[in-house]
């Protein structure tokens, strides 16, 4: 493993019970992979469905999206502090079966291009036992982290 769930937390800015990541595997200089292990006791199971648990599709791209912003974070080097990674657009999102508790997902994310240093997009997919789960594209907003918090605190 590359890096483990602490590793994890120094680099990107969550934490659990949203830290949807527990280990990277694999990274090149576009492309990374990693996984997260769902548990019973997750707590979106407790009432998603009451009767049938399932993984929300919502999550199951939230944590596409933070494998995603390690590999942007990389991208970018030692400057990557200075930015926050915003979701910006999702398109073509495909839930081709559910996600339950238990499961070990793969989670795997392509940058396909950062454009003006600000945007970029991203084709990522989630896999349990080499499974096709979901497969999305979307594009993260990077923006200057101070200029963002100081427009947008709450006064």
């Amino acid at each position: 493993m590359l890096l483990n769930k602490e590793e994890i937390k120094k680099i990107i800015p969550y934490d659990d019970p949203f830290l949807f990541i527990d280990g990277i595997e694999e990274m090149g200089e576009n492309t990374i992979s990693g996984f997260y292990q769902t548990s019973k006791d997750d707590y979106y199971f407790k009432g998603h469905f009451k009767d049938f648990n399932i993984m929300p599709g919502v999550l199951v791209i939230e944590a596409l999206a933070q494998i995603s912003t390690i590999i942007l974070r990389k991208k970018i080097g030692e400057d990557h502090e200075k930015y926050h990674f915003l979701a910006y657009d999702v398109r073509g999102a495909q839930f081709y079966k559910s996600i339950f508790p238990e499961d070990k997902i793969t989670l795997n994310a392509e940058v396909l291009g950062i454009y003006n240093e600000k945007i970029a997009h991203v084709k990522a997919e989630a896999l349990v036992e080499n499974d096709l789960k979901c497969e999305v594209r979307f594009s993260v907003a990077i923006v200057d982290k101070e200029e963002f918090e100081q427009k947008y605190a709450k006064k």
